[in-house]
């Protein structure tokens, strides 16, 4: 008897008129299919949707791609109960093969950048094997509540092995001058500064009518604002007991800028390693944490800046959009350096030991 499943297509998002369309086929295929399995298409930005037969474990999608919208980056996803796996596919015309394992690993390939995908995906996910097991190696003794020197050297080597991928991939990435490198590049790039980012801007110009190049360029257009020794702007917002606080109050001394809600896990997690830094720097080094709840937290918050013992400098920024978009913020908890004149140095996305932040400083707090 036949399995029968269901998969999703999207029409294209909707593009200028052109005189020419391309053929785009999907071939794919689903190793032991079961009842629970349904697989989806997506192609962002469209807003039509068509059901696609997948009959014995084999499925096929056609479509058209109007010059001047392709290549362009879909997904496509594979579900089997709560588990879910997927992968981008690069839409351009001709035959695209995707094969889903038992392991619900997926392979592409069969047009050009599907190819370069493929490739790029295999050499950067082996510089990602070192860099993984650090991380696990801390990850496991944290969760086991290892004592603090133990955290602090397996975050260091961490630390460590995150430089070292993350200066590969980059390479890599700036060396292969196609559509899947700056595919994969936004997970480096949304951790970038500046300079970094500008590099991958100018490098993918031609590819400005992807959501993808307007995203990476806002990324870019904030941190340009914000890091590499640009002049951030003042701002002033309430502090808990309705004093006003300025940036521009702290000039003369480093100020670190963290950004934070009261449901962060990973934001609370870094308060107690934030009070470590502060009472070994506050000579030199302000922090200033903005909260990003709403007035209707605001009990929350107070609760948790006296539970966290954040004797720092606090503040509020209820609307979570005026400061959070001028900073590119996003994901929590974000850091910002900035030195005593007011520009911007550097940014950090994320939980780290306070020995992380201690090399951080140093690099620039003299």
């Amino acid at each position: 008897m036949k399995k029968i499943f269901t998969l999703i297509l999207f029409a294209a998002l909707y593009m200028p008129a052109f005189s020419q369309t391309r053929t785009f086929v999907i071939k794919g295929t689903v190793e032991n299919l079961s009842p629970d399995v349904k697989l989806v298409f997506n192609d962002w930005g469209v807003n039509e949707g068509v059901d696609i037969k997948v009959e014995n474990g084999a499925f096929e999608v056609k479509g058209e791609l109007k010059e001047g919208t392709y290549p362009r980056v879909a997904y496509i996803n594979i579900m089997r109960g709560p588990s879910s796996r997927g992968n981008n596919i690069i839409l351009e015309p001709g035959e695209i093969r995707v094969s889903f394992d038992n392991r619900m690993k997926i392979t592409v390939g069969g047009t050009t950048e599907n190819d370069n995908l493929q490739r790029l995906s295999s050499i950067l996910g082996k510089y990602d094997e070192a860099s993984a097991a650090a991380f696990y190696a801390w990850s496991a003794a944290y969760n086991k509540n290892a004592p603090e020197q133990e955290l602090e050297e397996l975050w260091k080597k961490s630390d460590d092995a995150k430089e070292e991928t993350r200066e590969i991939k980059l390479k890599v990435l700036l060396e292969n001058d196609n559509y899947a490198s700056f595919v994969l590049a936004p997970a480096l790039t949304r951790y970038e500064g500046a300079k970094i980012t500008e590099k991958f801007i100018k490098k993918f110009e031609r590819f400005s009518y992807t959501k993808g190049y307007e995203n990476m360029k806002g990324h870019y257009e904030a941190m340009a604002r914000c890091t590499d020794g640009a002049m951030v702007k003042d701002f002033t917002l309430p502090a808990p007991d309705g004093k006003m606080v300025s940036l521009s109050d702290f000039r003369g001394k480093w100020v670190l800028l963290d950004f934070w809600y009261v449901k962060c896990h990973w934001c609370r997690k870094l308060a107690p390693n934030l009070g470590k830094i502060y009472n070994e720097y506050k000579d030199k080094l302000e922090i200033i944490s903005i909260n990003v709840d709403k007035e209707s937290d605001r009990e929350d918050m107070l609760r948790v800046i006296e539970e966290d013992k954040m004797v720092w400098t606090q503040v509020n920024d209820k609307t979570k959009k005026e400061l959070p978009e001028y900073f590119g913020v996003t994901g929590y908890p974000t850091l910002f350096l900035i030195d005593p004149q007011g520009r911007g140095i550097e940014m950090r996305v994320g939980y780290c030991e306070a020995g992380s932040l201690r090399r951080f400083f140093d690099k620039y707090i003299k």
